[in-house]
């Protein structure tokens, strides 16, 4: 996960006592990757959750992931950032992204710079009664 998926501000960890949003069981149940330019010790948490802060590239990230989950799958979180530097790299297998219908007037553009990803991915969509449209990436071949 990104960084801010994990805490409010970036640069130096203002307060080592934050835990998260989750309080003390997040809902993860297993390790964490958190990437940030500020590592710090692992963090472990009721429910088998532990954070580990790293500062690292994508393949970097991935790799570690694969080390900590054995046979487990992986999953990416986090923000517009976190996504983009995945897909760039072309790790991601899997993509879901639910598009609201809300124009919050600020924030980061998740597909600048992401021309042609259509040759790599298989894209469905399916709206919901609310508008939301879940979009669905898979890797072609």
């Amino acid at each position: 996960m990104g960084r801010h998926k994990f805490a409010p501000k970036s640069g130096p960890w203002p307060d080592p006592q934050w835990r998260g949003w989750w309080g003390d069981n997040p809902p993860f149940h297993t390790p964490v990757i958190v990437l940030t330019s500020h590592p710090r010790p692992p963090l472990e948490m009721d429910g088998g959750t532990t954070f580990h802060f790293i500062d690292a590239d994508p393949a970097e990230a991935l790799a570690r992931a694969k080390a900590l989950a054995g046979d487990r799958g992986i999953r990416i979180g986090g923000g517009t950032t976190t996504i983009r530097e995945f897909l760039h790299a072309d790790l991601i297998d899997y993509l879901h992204i639910a598009v609201v219908p809300i124009f919050l007037g600020r924030g980061e553009r998740l597909w600048d710079g992401m021309e042609g990803i259509e040759e790599r991915f298989d894209i469905e969509s399916v709206t919901s009664p609310s508008g939301v449209i879940h979009m669905t990436f898979s890797r072609r071949g």
